[in-house]
């Protein structure tokens, strides 16, 4: 297994796609952070920290003094008001906008790229066997055609992992470089009192609840890719549900069908921002649907790449 994993992975970096993939990786990270740094430079008449946020707390008291305002709204603008306020009274200064945490948290972003230029892959690594005619003589090798597939999809999830590290790592590289690991703190309120954010944490754990988008997609591209033997249907499909989910799951919130649809639950990182779109829906409830889905998308690739005429 090990030997077919290495030959796969050869392969792989054998295509120019996948150094371009990686290269433009990295381009995504650099451009933004050159451009932030640029700005940061020109911007040196904003004054100290303490006028900032006096400046703060006058702009978001004439904000408050609409009429139109929500109950939502006056609570948010009473708050960044009494953030202010502690901030001067506890000179705690928060971190500036170009700092190591606020470039890697934008850059976290750039997990999206990941996930595509990942799917990308998993929709290639079958199909591209078929489509060139090197399929025969893969399978012709004393090796079982599970074996064969299990090399592709582990292969295909490093890659994935190993652009995960170069996010991380080129981003803290970029970061520490261009903006220093920065002073200051970050505060949030939590039952009426101001503590210190954690930063790293919620950082790490937006990276973990990446994956379930990351998995999903590359699950679903495999499993298009090895049924239809089209690399670009594979892509197209997948991309499509990725970028029109949202909407899918909003026609279907109506129904309760919704609760057991994949889509539903493969961003995990809306429980990040308080909880899923759908009522009555937990993390655990979505990784186990996303459990089933991922082991139902194994069965129809092993059992259709185990069937398949390899002359047809």
């Amino acid at each position: 297994m090990l030997k077919l994993i290495q030959n796969e992975w050869m392969k792989l970096w054998h295509k120019k796609g996948t150094w371009a993939m990686v290269a433009m990786l990295i381009l995504v990270i650099l451009v933004p952070g050159a451009i932030t740094k640029y700005y940061e430079v020109k911007s040196t008449d904003e004054g100290s920290w303490q006028e900032v946020e006096q400046q703060a707390i006058q702009t978001n008291k004439e904000m408050l003094a609409s009429e139109e305002l929500t109950e939502e709204d006056k609570a948010y603008f009473e708050e960044q008001i009494a953030l202010s306020e502690y901030r001067l009274a506890n000179d705690a200064p928060s971190q500036k906008e170009s700092s190591l945490a606020s470039f890697m948290s934008f850059t976290s972003n750039m997990l999206t790229l990941v996930t595509l230029f990942t799917v990308i892959t998993a929709a290639s690594i079958v199909s591209s066997e078929f489509s060139t005619g090197t399929i025969k003589m893969l399978l012709t090798r004393p090796m079982s055609r599970a074996k064969v597939l299990t090399s592709k999809l582990l292969t295909t999830f490093l890659f994935g992992l190993f652009l995960y590290a170069v996010n991380v790592v080129v981003s803290a590289i970029v970061g520490l470089l261009l903006f220093g690991i920065g002073t200051g703190v970050e505060l949030e309120m939590v039952n009426g009192q101001f503590v210190e954010k954690a930063v790293w944490n919620d950082l790490a754990y937006h990276y973990l609840l990446s994956g379930g988008d990351f998995v999903m997609s590359t699950l679903f591209a495999f499993l298009v890719g090895s049924v239809f033997r089209s690399s670009s249907l594979a892509i197209g499909l997948t991309m499509f549900l990725s970028f029109t989910g949202g909407m899918i799951v909003m026609f279907l919130s109506r129904y309760d069908i919704v609760k057991y649809v994949w889509l539903t639950h493969s961003d995990l990182t809306q429980y990040e921002r308080g909880g899923s779109m759908i009522a009555d829906i937990t993390m655990p409830f979505s990784l186990t649907v996303l459990a089933v889905y991922a082991i139902l998308f194994l069965i129809i690739s092993y059992t259709t790449f185990m069937k398949r005429d390899v002359t047809a």
